[in-house]
C-alpha cells in the first residue's frame, strides 16, 4: 500500500497539479519579506500585492470605493514586481486608500496590466506600518514546478 500512495505523490504526480495561489510574510529583522506563488506570473504577482497590503492592513471583504490602474512595462520580471509593488505603496501614500483586490493579466508586449480595487483607508484596519520601499537584494521571480514564485525584501 505504501508504494501506491508514493506513486501517487511522486514528482510526476505533484507536477501535473495545478499550482495553488498563495504567498506568507516572513519577518527580517527592521523590514519583512513577501513570499508568493501561483500558477502562472500574473496571479504570482497578484498574489505577492495581496500579501504587501496584508503586511500592514487587515482588509475588509467590502466593495470597492474606487478601482486604480496598475500596469508594468515588458521587461524583466523582477522589475515589474517592484514596479507594481511601488505603484501600490504610491497609492497608500497619496490617496490614503488600502487595496482590497487587485487583477492582473499579461499584456500581448510581455509586460503586466490590471488594476487595484481601494477603499478608504479608514475602512481598513491599520495594523502596522505602511511599507516605503521594495529592495532588490535578494529579489526573485521566475517559473518554479508546477507555476511561477517570487520573494522580495519590502522596507517598512
Amino acid at each position: 500500500m505504501t508504494g501506491a500512495i508514493a506513486g501517487r505523490d511522486g514528482p510526476a504526480a505533484r507536477a501535473a497539479r495545478p499550482t495553488v495561489a498563495g504567498h506568507r510574510l516572513l519577518p527580517h529583522t527592521a523590514d519583512c519579506i513577501v513570499e508568493a506563488w501561483g500558477p502562472d506570473r500574473a496571479s504570482c504577482l497578484a498574489e505577492a500585492l495581496t500579501c504587501l497590503v496584508r503586511s500592514f492592513a487587515e482588509v475588509p471583504d467590502a466593495a470597492a470605493a474606487r478601482v486604480l490602474p496598475l500596469a508594468a512595462s515588458p521587461g524583466g520580471s523582477e522589475d515589474a514586481l517592484v514596479s507594481l509593488m511601488e505603484d501600490v505603496i504610491y497609492a497608500v501614500d497619496v490617496f490614503d486608500v488600502v487595496p482590497v483586490r487587485f487583477h492582473l493579466a499579461e499584456t500581448e508586449d510581455g509586460g503586466i496590466a490590471g488594476d487595484m480595487e481601494v477603499v478608504p483607508s479608514d475602512h481598513a484596519a491599520i495594523v502596522g506600518p505602511v511599507p516605503k520601499g521594495v529592495s532588490y537584494h535578494g529579489l526573485s521571480v521566475g517559473p518554479a514546478e508546477g507555476g511561477w514564485r517570487c520573494r522580495v525584501l519590502v522596507d517598512v
